[in-house]
């Protein structure tokens, strides 16, 4: 990327040059490195305003949940759930015209399970859905609760289905059985701890399983607890987010979630990493990374989401009802919904009133993309 969009740019331009070097150095995650070592010819495909399969496509199977987590920031946008739709023909169907859309030497390289209003493992076809996209090629993502890890499924275990794919992302959030009793609504904390034992043991060597922990009023007393149990489990990372749907909550926390974060990080080594998604600055008085308030949308070129309905939405922090479709994948090719007038129209409106949150990745994706696109017109 210093070779080709920067260098010209950059020549002789201080200001620039220590701007570019505050973001490679914005702390880990290091998504803005990520995207400078493994997407850069996409970022300038982007910014040279061609159309290009996006590298990740998120689907989520199911808007149903298992547990009621009280910061989950999809009870906060809905009332209503989006139809569920997706059984293994729907799923086979999606795949398919998925894998049928290249441009060049672009296309879809992963596939991510997660969920907005609901947990993935909820629907058994996301076991078939991960086997039938493997068999294609793609790098298979899963984010799950883990509370149906232990699930029996055609006389297997729903971990073992997943000891092969590339990465797990459990949202565990307590360190203790008590805790995660008032954060989810039920008992389930023995249950996943067990099940992530036995994940560890089976796993294939390039999986790799990351524990997130989303901090709030109920669970900051465990972040060091839990740092030193999942390092003890043998996982690869423990990623802490802070509760984005209460910030004014967090900002009078963060005194105490600051120090207990320092704390954890010291459990990282070569094989266990501690990681905070936000900065001290932001946990303490910055709302700006928790949004997508005045920031223009480029991640909406990177990946897309399939709602549970099958349609096509931009983001999956968009799949909730009133948000508009592009249409569903069930109906029409990914490349025609992917390069139709009605999505492209749309793309320079977003972010809009339905943008309420924005993931950490995609804020600071889009601040950075925005300072390169910036630096593209210069040159």
């Amino acid at each position: 990327m210093q070779q080709t969009l920067l260098a010209g740019a950059l020549e002789n331009q201080t200001e620039n040059q220590k701007t570019f070097k505050r973001f490679l150095n914005r702390g880990q995650p290091p998504y803005e490195k990520i995207l400078l070592k493994y997407h850069e010819k996409r970022v300038l495909a982007m910014l040279n305003k061609k159309i290009v399969p996006p590298y990740e496509i998120e689907i989520q199977p199911s808007s149903t949940c298992n547990l009621n987590c009280n910061h989950c920031f999809g009870k906060t946008l809905t009332s209503k759930r989006l139809e569920n739709k997706i059984k293994e023909k729907q799923i086979k169907t999606i795949a398919n015209r998925i894998n049928q859309y290249t441009e060049g030497e672009f296309k879809t390289e992963s596939i991510k399970f997660c969920g907005t209003t609901g947990e993935p493992l909820v629907n058994p076809a996301t076991l078939y859905g991960i086997s039938l996209f493997k068999a294609l090629g793609k790098q298979i993502v899963l984010f799950t609760n883990g509370l149906y890890l232990d699930k029996v499924y055609q006389g297997k275990k729903y971990l073992d289905y997943l000891i092969n794919i590339n990465r797990i992302n459990l949202s565990l959030d307590a360190g203790s059985e008590k805790t995660f009793l008032e954060l989810k609504g039920r008992v389930g904390f023995s249950r996943i701890i067990k099940s992530l034992e036995e994940l560890v043991e089976k796993k294939h060597k390039n999986l790799k399983i990351n524990i997130s922990y989303v901090i709030g009023e109920k669970n900051h007393q465990e972040i060091i607890k839990t740092a030193k149990l999942t390092k003890e489990l043998g996982v690869d990372e423990l990623r802490f987010r802070v509760d984005f749907t209460d910030p004014k909550k967090i900002h009078k926390l963060s005194k105490k979630i600051i120090p207990s974060l320092n704390y954890a990080k010291e459990y990282s080594n070569d094989k266990f990493k501690v990681l905070s998604s936000y900065s001290d600055e932001e946990i303490k008085q910055d709302d700006s990374a928790f949004n997508s308030c005045g920031k223009k949308c480029f991640t909406q070129h990177i990946w897309a989401c399939i709602g549970p309905d099958c349609e096509l939405y931009s983001c999956g922090h968009r799949t909730y009802f009133g948000v508009k479709s592009y249409g569903s994948l069930l109906n029409h090719s990914f490349k025609d919904l992917w390069t139709n007038q009605k999505r492209l129209e749309n793309l320079k409106n977003l972010p809009d009133d339905y943008c309420k949150f924005c993931s950490p990745f995609s804020s600071r994706a889009n601040d950075f993309i925005t300072f390169l696109d910036n630096l593209k017109n210069q040159s």
